[in-house]
């Protein structure tokens, strides 16, 4: 029997208090992906590599997160379970842009609109794009063995032990090495 994505379960994602990291990629939900939506919808095809239902997915999540995540204590985290298909979607974006950057000659329609916007409404070059785009994408799907200790530790809310600390510690440097802080 075949499975929709739909019907995977819910990703524990641990996520920084600091909200800067979801809130400074805003512009990709409003300038980027939402508009490359718009006209692979009004396509109808897949010139854009993907349908435009992966382009809404990943624009919906980047901006409800936006929205939805206010600033804590420094330090503090979020526990926060995810839909798996807008995981999905969102690292498949990631993945098409990616090879459109790479200069993949089945992305050529993509790239020029790709062009187009960098001229337009978007704030910084497509290159900075796909960094941010890498940030969040880092910070959502991180799964590590220290991301399913922290997970475990925030869901039971009991006392911090020397695991739940290394896990920390060892979430912590996976994000600053993406540029994201606590």
């Amino acid at each position: 029997m075949a499975r929709s994505s739909r019907s995977d379960p819910d990703r524990p994602c641990v996520l920084p208090g600091n909200p800067s990291w979801i809130q400074d990629a805003r512009y990709l939900d409003e300038d980027l992906l939402s508009t490359i939506a718009v006209l692979a919808r009004a396509d109808d095809d897949y010139r854009y590599v993907l349908p435009a239902v992966a382009y809404d997915a990943a624009a919906g999540l980047i901006g409800r997160l936006a929205d939805q995540l206010p600033a804590t204590p420094e330090g503090q985290l979020y526990l926060l379970a995810l839909p798996a298909w807008e995981l999905e979607h969102l690292w498949s974006v990631l993945q098409v842009l990616r090879r459109v950057r790479a200069g993949d000659p089945g992305t050529g329609e993509l790239y020029d609109l790709l062009q187009e916007l960098e001229q337009g409404p978007l704030p910084c070059t497509v290159d900075q794009c796909l960094v941010d785009l890498q940030r969040v994408v880092t910070v959502l799907t991180l799964d590590t063995p220290a991301v399913r200790t922290l997970a475990t530790a925030l869901a039971l809310g009991g006392p911090r032990d020397a695991a739940a600390h290394q896990a920390y510690d060892d979430v912590q440097a996976a994000w600053a090495a993406v540029g994201v802080r606590c």
